[in-house]
This record gives C-alpha cells, structure tokens and sequence, in this order.
C-alpha cells in the first residue's frame, strides 16, 4: 500500500468501529466484477448476471491489460456494464477498492468471473438488512473440483490458526470436516465463526464504511478473509444464506495459462500467510509457510505439482534472488528488473521474499515465480543443477543465503549490496559482517560504494560492480529532447521523506533564494514529513508544495526542470537515473556512489558541501544560468545509456555469476 493508505489502514485496524444497533439503511446493491483474462467465462458470468439480476448496476474492472485478446468483443456485447478498462493488473483488493468508490451509496455484490449465478440471492441481498450483519453468501451448487466431499456449504470456513491451515493445505480438510483440526463445517452453519469465500459475497456498504476497505497488500487471495476478520473482532457478523448461489469453477481464470496457475497458487500460500500473521503473529506465519514445505516433499500430490512448476535444467544455472519485502524502495525495484532481465535471458529464476510480499509483485512476469519463505527455512524449488542465490545484505536475507548454500552441493552466494556505507564507522555488525565474507563474492554498487563500505570492516576479498538500471537500451532509444527550461524553473525532490534525506536543507537553501525565480514541489510521504512540513517557513507557501506519495517516478518528474537529492545518506539512488532517462538534470550530494554516476559533475550538479551554505551556493549558479540545463540533461541520459541500463545490470551479474562457478 501506498503512504496515506497504510496509515489510513492501519488507524482502521486498531480502532474499535460497533455495528449498529437498529436496522440499517435499505440500500440498492451493485454488482462488482474483477476479470482476469478467459472472456468464455466471463461472458458466461456477465449472461447469468443479466439474467438473474437485470435491475441492479454492474461494473466490471479488467486486470487482464489493455489489449488481451477477446476481452474487447466482450465489453462490446455487455454495453449495459460499465467498464474499467486499460491498466495494468492491480490486483484484486485494489480493484474492488476502486469499484466500491464509483458506488459510496450502495451494498455491494463481489462476483468471481468464473462463477455463474444460479438464482436472484433475494435471501442473500436481504439478509443485509438485518442489524449488524457484515457480509452474506449463498451456497455452491456447483464446483468444477472432483471432490467427493465438497459441500454446497464449503463457503463458508471455521476460524483459522496454524493447524487447520497445514491441514487444508495437505488437501484434508473435506475428510477431516467437523473435526477440530479441519476448517470446514460438518453441518451447514448459518452465523460463520471464519470467514465466506468471495466467489459470491455480498457485503453491507455500513459495514465497509465502518472497518474499511481491502487490504490491497494482499493483491490476491486472503483479502475477503482478512476484511471479515477484522468485522467479527468489531462485533459485525458473517452469515451464510440457505439459497442456490454459483456454480463456480475455481481458479477458471488460470486454467489455460500454466505459469499464472503458479503465480496463483504461490499467491494463495503467501496470503494464507499473511491472514495468520495479522491474526495470530509472525511466529505462525512462518511456521505454516515452514509446514508447506515440508508437506511439499512428503506428499506425493504435491511433490507432482512441485516438480511440474520447475523449470528443465539448463547450462545456465537457476537463480534466487532474496528481498525482504517487495515494496517501493529502490533496492527493491532493482530485484524486480534484475529477475525480469535474467528470465528474459533464459535464466530460471525464483524471488523469495524472506518477511512479506508487496504491492511490486504486479510488476514481476509470470514466468519468475515469487514465494514467502522464512529466512530460517531456506526451502526452494528450483531445477536439477547448478543454482545461485543473490542476496541482500540485510540479516535476514543473509541467514537465509547461508543456510541455503549450506544445504547442498553446487550452489553459491553472492551479496548484493544496497544500504548506504556509514562513512564514520561499521557499516555492518561483526556477525553479519563475518557471515558475508563466507560468500562467494560481494556486488557493489560503483568503485567508491566498494571503497567506503570496507573502510572499518572486512567483507572479504571477492568483489564485483554492478551498478542499477531503470531503463533499456530500447527504451532509451526513443526518448525526446527536453522542452525549454521554463520561466521559472520548476524544482523536484522525489524522496521518502526522513530526516536523513534533507528536505528541510532544500527548502532552507532556497529560503535564500527568493529573489530568484523557482517553484519546488516534494514528492514521496514518510514518518517525518508532518514535522518537517510544518517547520517550513511561512513565506515560501507560496512556492513550495508538499505533493505526498507518487505512483512512481513518472507523475513526479512529468514537467520537472532540475531533480533535487539533497541527502546526506545514499547508496545508489535510483531516483536520479529515473531524472537522466529522461533527460531531465540532476543537482545532487556528493555521497556514495552519485559521484560516479554524475561523472565528477560533468553529467549534473554536484553538491560537495552538504549543508544549507553548500546547497544554496550550487543552487545559486544553477538558478542564474539556466542556458546549459538541456546539456546537462543530455549528458546525464548519455551516461546512463552507457553505463546505467538494465542491460548493463545484467551483464554485470551475468560477469559475477559466471565467476562465482570458476
């Protein structure tokens, strides 16, 4: 989630909101559909729909991309729909989200596209008017999966913890029903001490206005789940409603397409993580996703399903690459475009998330699987032969790279490195430091991040260089000259805003520039921007504008003149190769590595006193000579064409890999 939408989350869940006492508002109920690709099914769901329910609204969200095949012929057909067309895959939560905006004023029917309605839900919609009645779903009467067991009551699941979850993930809990350690029902229930699958799920709009919207970090899977679990703990009920609902096939959307029927169950796995985490801890988090590893290698079913995900093994060995969690921060997006590039190679190559997922999984091909996996448990499917694993130089990343080259023959470890050097002490603590020499080879980001991460500590004897990119060489290729520098200048901080990142130095040094013509508007949000923000100077409101958090570098630097990185602390900032491919120039701190990425100062400005004096000296000379800005720009994107793709990311660690085998 994005800054403002995790703290609103977050504010939601620990405050206490009561259902109603009295009977709620009648409301009309909209019907909202996610579709993901498969337009045969989703016409089928769209004619049920119209046939079953011809008075009430319906929106559709597409997640399958602009131009899938076949979904265009099915908007055509169904112009009564309105549609939401064009982006990209946003993932489930969020589209729901979104969808449930366009309606503020009506209860709202979730509605799988491969689930095909089988009756009105009249007991469904209107059990939504009793008092404190959260959601309601109606029975499946139909289901594609063979299971002798299967209930048309099977909605609906008990309350969750980690023995019930291991158990339905071995496949037992239609045999073990009614028994402690199964999740479903014995007998069909009517108040549901769980949760109700969202295949078909009406849910009362007081109820979302009360405990809030989906939890978009979830992105697939467990979201319907985790919203139902935090209106029980208010006092909101969930009822299952004794009428024929949908016949629903079950992971229909992902039926023909085998690589997203990986990504899909390796969502489902993680997110049943995160539902026990948020509700019973980490600690059981990571006990399950321990558990389904193991499972994975006694059950013969699942070891089939296991050895069909890999890929064939190949001359080029596999590749783990290691993240925390996969949110937006710059070391973060480097895993994402690095395992893109190296699958595009023809590398087989695996992102395991050692703490969560995030919101960059929509950005990862289909073809690079991602998992959640305990750092403690370094458990991973790859193909027979030679494997890698690329870490970050984080402790938990790096007990989890030891552990795994430990636990077999023919594999190795690299560090990649990417928090800032401290340039007055230890970088690392002298356990994480000795761990990391043990690997078989370091990855700096450019000679001086080599240079000053090894100035107080050793971290052994083999290194390599591999500096970021955010752009390809085809990409770079069509970009277009700079228009003219404005009138008055228009200034860009794009940043995480924490002390360290020196905002409030930016607005300190241009506080002595008033006589000069300049606007300067500071993008990104963090824990310290409030403070920061009310402590700039009353007079300059006029031309500073705090913008909060940015969807990405692209609506932040759209009509920028100059990108400003005044910090203090960096590795490798991204932010300023996103400003060189597009031509836009940088003035930045000399720390680290932007030194080597602005060429001493000849591809942007660089600011070798960072203070208020040093800043405002730079931006001083930059601000009364605004003739040479488009060359510099242009400087800058052609060092970044030479030296900062993600082509040449890649051949880095192709050079590195090929070095950690001998």
């Amino acid at each position: 989630m994005n800054g403002e939408l995790d703290r609103a989350y977050l504010a939601q869940r620990f405050r206490v909101p009561r259902p109603p006492q009295a009977a709620p508002v009648r409301r009309a109920t909209a019907v909202l559909i996610v579709a993901y690709r498969n337009p045969m099914l989703l016409t089928d769901c769209l004619a049920a729909v119209h046939n079953q329910l011809p008075e009430l609204p319906v929106l559709v969200w597409d997640n399958s991309g602009p131009q899938y095949p076949g979904m265009a012929a099915v908007a055509a057909t169904h112009r009564g729909v309105r549609w939401f067309r064009g982006s990209s895959n946003v993932g489930f939560a969020a589209a729901v989200n979104a969808l449930a905006a366009e309606v503020p004023e009506h209860n709202l029917l979730l509605l799988n596209p491969d689930a095909v309605l089988q009756g009105p839900l009249e007991k469904t919609l209107s059990r939504l008017d009793r008092p404190g009645v959260a959601a309601a779903a109606p029975l499946v009467t139909g289901h594609s999966v063979s299971q002798k067991h299967h209930r048309t009551w099977d909605v609906a699941h008990r309350e969750h913890g980690l023995v019930r979850a291991l158990v339905s993930y071995a496949g037992y809990a239609d045999r073990l029903r009614g028994t402690r350690v199964s999740e479903l029902y014995g007998a069909r229930p009517t108040s549901v001490g769980g949760y109700l699958t969202g295949a078909c799920l009406a849910v009362s709009r007081d109820a979302w206005a009360a405990v809030g919207c989906f939890d978009e970090e979830f992105f697939l899977y467990g979201e319907e789940a985790d919203w139902q679990r935090r209106a029980r703990s208010a006092g909101w009920t969930v009822e299952l409603v004794d009428e024929p609902g949908v016949a629903h096939t079950g992971h229909g959307t992902v039926s023909d397409d085998a690589a997203a029927a990986v990504r899909s169950r390796d969502l489902l796995r993680a997110n049943i993580a995160l539902n026990l985490e948020l509700d019973k801890g980490k600690r059981t988090a990571d006990r399950y996703l321990a558990g389904t590893s193991v499972l994975d290698r006694v059950q013969r079913s699942t070891r089939r399903q296991r050895t069909a995900r890999r890929r064939p093994a190949g001359t080029r060995p596999a590749v783990i690459i290691t993240s925390n969690r996969l949110v937006f921060g710059g070391a973060e997006r480097q895993h994402v475009l690095l395992a893109a590039e190296l699958d595009r190679r023809g590398y087989e190559v695996v992102i395991v998330c050692v703490q969560r997922l995030g919101p960059l999984v929509a950005e990862i091909p289909l073809s690079v699987r991602v998992v959640r996996q305990p750092w403690w448990a370094p458990v991973v499917d790859v193909g027979a032969g030679r494997a890698i694993v690329i870490s970050g130089d984080t402790n938990t990343e790096t007990g989890f790279a030891t552990g795994w080259r430990a636990a077999g023959p023919g594999r190795r470890w690299l560090v990649a490195a990417h928090i800032p050097p401290n340039p007055h002490g230890p970088t690392y603590s002298a356990v994480l430091a000795a761990a990391m020499r043990r690997a078989d080879g370091f990855v700096a980001l450019s000679p001086r991040h080599w240079a000053e991460a090894t100035t107080y500590q050793n971290l052994g004897s083999t290194r390599f260089f591999a500096p970021n990119g955010v752009s390809t060489r085809a990409e770079a290729a069509s970009v277009p000259a700079r228009p003219p520098v404005a009138e008055t200048p228009h200034l860009v901080m794009l940043s995480r805003i924490v002390e360290h990142k020196n905002p409030h130095l930016l607005i300190a040094a241009l506080d002595g520039l008033r006589h000069l013509p300049w606007r300067l508007s500071i993008y990104g949000d963090g824990p310290d921007r409030q403070e920061l923000q009310a402590a700039m100077p009353a007079g300059l409101l006029d031309r500073v504008a705090w913008r909060g958090w940015s969807p990405g570098p692209g609506p932040a630097l759209d009509d920028c003149d100059l990108l400003c990185v005044p910090s203090r602390s960096e590795a490798f900032p991204l932010v300023i190769l996103e400003a060189m491919a597009r031509r836009i120039p940088v003035a930045a701190s000399a720390v680290c590595s932007v030194a080597d990425m602005l060429d001493g100062g000849r591809a942007g400005f660089l600011v070798e006193d960072i203070s208020v004096a040093g800043w405002r000296t730079a931006l001083d000379a930059a601000l009364r000579d605004l003739s040479g800005w488009k060359e510099l720009g242009d400087s800058g994107f052609r060092r970044m064409v030479e030296r900062y793709t993600i082509e040449a990311m890649a051949d880095a660690y192709e050079t590195a890999i090929a070095a950690a085998f001998g």
